[in-house]
C-alpha cells in the first residue's frame, strides 16, 4: 500500500464516520463502530479529531447496563453555514442555514422580469454580498462556508448554466464567476435536484433510497434519487418530466420551451388558467381559479381533475421505470392538492404494472417556501460533508 492510499482510506473513514454522525443523529462511539464496521478505536482516533476541530459536539450520555454510560455525539449545527440562493426571473431569494438545516436568517429581493445577464447578475452578486455581511455582522462565530444556487433550466456538473427558458440565458460560467467574486465554494444545481437533495438531507425522503420528487406549479420538474444520490444523468439533464411529450394532436398547446404538446403545457399553472378561461369564457388568475374550486366551482373542480390525471399518467410510467420507494409532491401547488391529487393516485394505481403503485408512498408536502431553501442549502452541505476532512485543522 502506498501513503497515497493510506491517506485516501483516511479520508474515506473520516467521511464514512462523518455521514454516520450527520444522519443518525445523537450515537456513541460504540454505535459509530457498530454502523461503520470501523474499529473502536479507529472511531475513537476520528471522533476525537473532530471534536476539536468543532464538528461535533458531545451532547450527553445514554443509560448503561454497567460501567460508564456511553457519551452522545452529534453534528454541531452552528459550526458552520451555508448561503441557499434562488435565481428567478422576478426575485432572488436567499437565505443563510446552519449545518442542521435549520433558517438562520433569510431574504428576498424583487426583480424586473425580462432583465438581461449583464444587468442581472450584478444586482445578484450585489444581493449576495449583502446578505453575507449580514450574516457575517449578526453571527460573527458562525463562518459561511459556500454557497448553494438553484435556478431553472440545465446545468453542468462544472457549474455552467447550459440553457434556462426561465431566465432566456445561455452558456454562464455562474461558477467560475461567482467563486471568484466571494473566494468561497459555490455549487450551483438545477432548482427540482435541489428539491431532492434538501428532501434527502433534511426532509420527506430522509428514510428513502430511492424516491422521486415531483414539482408541480409554474413547470413541472422532477429530481430523481437512487441509492441515496442524485441521478442527473449522463449529461446532467435527468429529470425534464415536464417537456415529455404527451399528446401529438396538431392542436395540442404549446409549451414554453417552444414544443407542442408537452406533459407542462396541460398541468402547470399556465394550463389551468387556459383551460379554467376557455371553460368560462371569463379572464382569470391561478389564486383566483384555487378560490373558485374551493368554492365549488364545478369549472374550476373539473380542470384540477384533468392536471391530476395527467399528473398521475405521468408518475405511473415513472413509477413503471424506477420502482421508487416513495414520490414527493412539492411546488406552489401544494396549496391546491386537494384538488387534484385524489385523480393523480387513481391515475397513478390504474396505469402501474405488477401492483407496482401499491407500495409507494405518495406524500404532498405543505405549501411551503422551506423546500427551497433546504434544498439549494443541501446542496452545498452536502459538499462541505463530502470534502471536509481538512477542515479546521
Amino acid at each position: 500500500m502506498t501513503i497515497g492510499d493510506n491517506g485516501f482510506i483516511k479520508e474515506l473513514n473520516y467521511k464514512t464516520v462523518l455521514d454516520t454522525i450527520r444522519t443518525k443523529g445523537a450515537v456513541s462511539r460504540a454505535d459509530v463502530s457498530r454502523l461503520t464496521g470501523l474499529t473502536r478505536s479507529t472511531c475513537t482516533v476520528i471522533c476525537d479529531r473532530m471534536l476539536k476541530q468543532g464538528i461535533i459536539i458531545e451532547t450527553g450520555t445514554v443509560g448503561s447496563t454497567g460501567g460508564r454510560p456511553p457519551i452522545l455525539l452529534q453534528i454541531n449545527n452552528r459550526a458552520g453555514a451555508v448561503l441557499g440562493l434562488k435565481m428567478m426571473e422576478d426575485m432572488i431569494a436567499g437565505a443563510t442555514v446552519d449545518l442542521g438545516g435549520n433558517i438562520i436568517q433569510q431574504q428576498s429581493w424583487e426583480m424586473r422580469p425580462g432583465l438581461d445577464m449583464e444587468t442581472y447578475l450584478p444586482r445578484f452578486e450585489e444581493f449576495v454580498q449583502d446578505i453575507i455581511g449580514k450574516h457575517r455582522n449578526s453571527y460573527p462565530l458562525i463562518p459561511m462556508l459556500g454557497i448553494g444556487i438553484g435556478v431553472g433550466g440545465r446545468v453542468s456538473s462544472d457549474g455552467v448554466l447550459i440553457k434556462s427558458s426561465v431566465l432566456g440565458w445561455r452558456d454562464v460560467s455562474l461558477k467560475k464567476r461567482l467563486q471568484k467574486r466571494f473566494s468561497m465554494p459555490v455549487h450551483i444545481e438545477n432548482d427540482v435536484n435541489t428539491f431532492a437533495i434538501g428532501e434527502k438531507f433534511f426532509g420527506a425522503g430522509v428514510h428513502y433510497e430511492n424516491f422521486l420528487s415531483l414539482s408541480v406549479g409554474e413547470g413541472i420538474g422532477l429530481g430523481i434519487i437512487i441509492d441515496g444520490k442524485l441521478f442527473a444523468g449522463s449529461h446532467h439533464g435527468a429529470g425534464e418530466l415536464g417537456h415529455t411529450r404527451i399528446s401529438f394532436d396538431s392542436q395540442a398547446p404549446y409549451c414554453t420551451c417552444g414544443k407542442q404538446g408537452c406533459l407542462e403545457s396541460f398541468t402547470s399553472d399556465r394550463a389551468i388558467i387556459g383551460m379554467y378561461n376557455q371553460e368560462t369564457g371569463k379572464t382569470f388568475q391561478i389564486n383566483e381559479i384555487i378560490q373558485k374550486a374551493s368554492e365549488g366551482d364545478p369549472h374550476a373542480l373539473k380542470v384540477f381533475k384533468i392536471m391530476g390525471r395527467y399528473l398521475g399518467i405521468a408518475v405511473s410510467s415513472l413509477v413503471n421505470i424506477f420502482d421508487p420507494q416513495a414520490v414527493i409532491i412539492g411546488g406552489e401547488r401544494t396549496n391546491a392538492s386537494q384538488f387534484f391529487i385524489k385523480e393523480l393516485s387513481t391515475a397513478m394505481q390504474e396505469n402501474t404494472v405488477y401492483d407496482l403503485a401499491k407500495d409507494v408512498d405518495l406524500i404532498v408536502l405543505e405549501p411551503s417556501n422551506n423546500e427551497w431553501i433546504r434544498g439549494v442549502a443541501a446542496l452545498a452541505i452536502r459538499e462541505f460533508f463530502s470534502a471536509t476532512t481538512n477542515w479546521r485543522q
